[in-house]
């Protein structure tokens, strides 16, 4: 009777399991362009490309097409991304671990104005095949998938009323350019897979997308939905597609201050405490979390390890002042980081640095942040300077009739006391000028100088005869600036000058020294140098005096103006965000001079070390000595016009920020020995 039974149920047993595998050797056998075979598969798409790149292994590579139907209605692609190259088991599970358990957030409350209650519908991107889709055929087929961390109250489902789905977006509701048959709907390439996603866990979402035939660099957008019932927060998903054309992947890790509970210098009692945030925004591709292994703080830097003077009871370590306030922060999202300070028992005027770090990971690029700390009233709080300076750009010296425009109503002064006239934009005036008489419009004027001065702080002048061409592209003319434009017969060197007054932080944003693309870093330390070299000059009077201008526009600094600033985003975002901050060392400190602001030489590059300030010219000063330059050597180092080889290399910093992620600080403290670096307005 048992015998019976058993064998009854062994038998249907065998017919469910002929019933479940046949139609998988059905599909197998129709798939005859895929070669599924345990055998020959060395690694699945289970292992992300990004994480293969990071450890040095060959990327994977896509199928050049997939069955065009599939073999019922509710089947998804299988995976077609693989690689044939042997990855270590180690390797293997270290990745997989990475994947599963580097993404616990844990709940917190709300505080100090943040809302971080989770929401009941919530996630965050944790994985996905690739970082970026680079140089694909048009008319292609490849299968995508991304995993997503349900960080939210509610569960996930991938049936009934509101299952989870991933929909088009921007707009929401159109027919995507990379729709595949195999979609569920023109807007919607996939459901969740995973059939259950608790709070905590993740699901995945598999999909095809077929490229289409126009080549271009796109940008594809999808975004979670619980169906008839919400958008997920933090569900969205963008995929750079190349098709027929290289795409870059953003960097992981980037940030970049937004802003902070106090600007400008603290001031605090001997022994007293105060608590500060700053805000810092995840400009990476990979969200930061709070509670993982892999947690995003801020150390204290310059150097780092070090214990603060502003250590306090409630730093997690002596070194680190504060983690990320927030259980996640999503590519584009703001964090912010609470900080307490206990100044020391001496008065003083300090500056503390800080850096954002993913531990055991990396320094994040751009997570750098300096606080200017007053402790009590030291003898020298008078020497801060009282605000940004005014300073004067010699831009050419001639004897040719200059003309000027200006894209605002503009004014046309005698000296800074008598106005001759005034102008509606786009009218231009002419001048000449000959043994320290003018002429503007055909009008005498016994003495200058004559000055055009824009009614409107965003007036920008043109001097429309000047011909100012860049060499690598001479259909542009640099002839366009901020501020005043002035013309002034110099009688001690029988010169007529043209001359450009503007604030100190608008013609840095106009100076030619780099280019958009260089690392934040290097920018800033870039930025800095130049501010420092500046500011130096105008608080001794000027390079020019008998000219009666700071610096010039040649030979000094290049400055070309508003035309640089308005195609150089990078640069001017990195004058921007070092505002104010210069290079100081105390010894330099004078009357006129109170904060010993210090002149900061730079050069194109070295022939591997840089030159002291005595080996090239006569005396010396203590923070420029020769220093090792590894990434700064030039062939033409010795022989190139002008470089002197002393100070900041600009081809050593460069590669110190790219190679080793260097920050700002470290850069400028290595080129410029025994020095501050502070903000002074």
């Amino acid at each position: 009777m048992h015998e019976r039974r058993f064998s009854s149920l062994f038998a249907l047993i065998m017919v469910m399991l002929i019933l479940l595998v046949y139609p998988v050797l059905g599909r197998l056998e129709t798939h005859d362009q895929l070669d599924t075979s345990l055998d020959s598969i060395s690694l699945t798409a289970d292992v992300s490309a990004s994480a293969l790149m990071n450890s040095g292994y060959a990327a994977a590579t896509l199928w050049p097409s997939l069955p065009t139907e599939p073999t019922t209605p509710d089947e998804q692609p299988v995976a077609e991304i693989r690689t044939d190259i042997q990855i270590p088991n180690d390797l293997s599970r270290e990745i997989r671990k990475i994947h599963e358990t580097s993404y616990a957030v844990s709940a917190a409350g709300s505080a100090g104005g943040i809302d971080d209650t989770p929401q009941a519908y919530e996630a965050v991107e944790v994985a996905r095949a690739f970082d970026t889709i680079s140089d694909i055929s048009p008319d292609n087929a490849f299968t995508f998938w991304v995993e997503f961390k349900n960080t939210g109250t509610a569960t996930w489902y991938n049936t009934g009323n509101h299952f989870v789905a991933l929909n088009v977006t921007n707009p929401s509701g159109r027919t995507s350019k990379f729709e595949h048959p195999w979609w569920r709907a023109s807007y919607r390439p996939t459901i969740m897979q995973t059939p259950i996603v608790r709070p905590g866990d993740v699901g995945r979402f598999v999909f095809a997308l077929k490229t289409p035939e126009d080549i271009g660099i796109y940008h594809e957008s999808f975004h979670l939905v619980a169906e008839n019932l919400t958008w997920i927060k933090g569900g969205q998903v963008t995929v750079p597609i190349g098709v027929g054309k290289r795409v870059s992947a953003a960097p992981h890790w980037k940030a970049r201050e937004i802003d902070r509970s106090n600007a400008g210098t603290i001031t605090m009692e001997p022994g007293k405490a105060i608590t500060i945030w700053v805000d810092i925004q995840n400009k990476g591709s990979v969200p930061w979390f709070r509670d993982d292994e892999h947690f995003v703080a801020a150390n204290v830097t310059n150097p780092v390890g070090r214990e603060s003077t502003f250590w306090h009871p409630y730093w997690r370590e002596i070194y680190r002042p504060a983690k990320l306030f927030q259980r996640v922060v999503r590519p584009g999202e703001t964090g912010r980081f609470y900080i307490a300070l206990q100044a020391p028992t001496m008065e003083g005027l300090y500056s503390e640095s800080f850096q954002l770090v993913a531990e055991g990971l990396t320094w994040i690029p751009g997570g750098h942040f300096t606080i200017p700390i007053q402790v009590g009233n030291p003898v020298n709080t008078q020497s801060k300077l009282p605000g940004e300076p005014v300073i004067r750009v010699g831009l050419f010296s001639t004897s040719d009739p200059v003309v000027v425009t200006s894209n605002q109503n503009y004014e046309i002064w005698q000296g800074a006391n008598k106005r001759l006239a005034s102008k509606q934009s786009y009218a231009t005036s002419t001048t000449t000028s000959a043994n320290g008489t003018y002429n503007v419009n055909g009008t005498s004027v016994l003495s200058g100088p004559i000055r055009f001065v824009p009614t409107s702080t965003s007036g920008i002048m043109e001097i429309a005869s000047f011909k100012n061409h860049p060499a690598w592209n001479t259909a542009l003319n640099d002839n366009t600036f901020r501020g005043i434009i002035e013309i002034n017969y110099v009688a001690a060197t029988s010169q007529t000058w043209v001359i450009n007054e503007l604030p100190l932080e608008a013609y840095l944003r106009g100076v030619a020294e780099s280019s958009n693309g260089s690392p934040a870093e290097y920018l800033q330390a870039l930025a800095v140098a130049e501010r420092s070299y500046t500011l130096w000059h105008y608080l001794n009077g000027g390079k020019y005096k008998i000219e009666g201008f700071t610096v010039n526009a040649t030979t000094d600094q290049v400055y070309r103006g508003y035309g640089f600033e308005a195609r150089s985003v990078d640069p001017e975002a990195a004058v921007k965000s070092t505002t104010g901050v210069v290079v100081t060392v105390k010894s330099a400190a004078s009357a006129k001079n109170p904060r010993g602001v210090v002149f900061t030489p730079y050069s194109s590059g070295t022939d591997g070390r840089t030159r002291s300030w005595s080996e090239v010219w006569s005396g010396s000063y203590s923070w420029l000595i020769s220093v090792n330059d590894p990434y700064g050597i030039i062939g033409n180092a010795r022989t190139l016009s002008g470089n002197h080889m002393v100070g900041m290399s600009a081809k050593g910093a460069l590669g110190y920020a790219a190679n080793e992620q260097r920050t700002f600080h470290w850069i400028l403290e290595h080129y410029y020995t025994g020095i501050t670096i502070e903000k002074v307005y």
